[in-house]
């Protein structure tokens, strides 16, 4: 397994404890963590530094209940990673677990991360966002 691999490998297990503090200092000042997706989920955007990154998990901690993110496959060239699995979390706001596949793509400078690409069904999340009786109108 290769070093960089090993250091999303590390990243996600940093996720999956809540440890944001790790995952922020293992970007550059000039981190682009890309997630587009429609403006109603708070963790949507485009961001440039690791203080707007910050945003991103503080999103998914106020939309999301018991999240778990599985990732299953690595490939990695000599300074980037991408990564499929599953994301799991069910929306606070109705209940609703969402599953969806998730690709993640990471451009590393320096030994750091300078570039994420996030990759979901961002309409499940949308969908399950909406109150049952828009829901229920289509």
């Amino acid at each position: 397994m290769s070093d960089l691999i090993q250091n999303i490998k590390d990243i996600y297990a940093a996720f999956g404890r809540g440890d944001t503090a790790t995952i922020l200092a293992s970007l550059t000042d000039d981190v682009s963590w890309e997630f587009e997706a429609p403006a109603e989920l708070s963790w949507s955007g485009i961001r440039h530094t690791p203080q707007e990154t910050a945003g991103f998990f503080a999103g998914i901690a106020a939309e999301h209940a018991n999240p778990n993110l599985e990732m299953t496959e690595f490939f990695s060239t000599n300074d980037a990673v991408a990564a499929f699995g599953r994301y799991q979390a069910t929306v606070k706001a109705t209940g609703i677990r969402v599953d969806t596949p998730v690709a993640h793509y990471f451009k590393f400078r320096d030994g750091k991360i300078a570039r994420y690409i996030n990759i979901i069904n961002s309409g499940a999340f949308v969908e399950a966002t909406r109150p049952a009786a828009a829901r229920a109108a289509g």
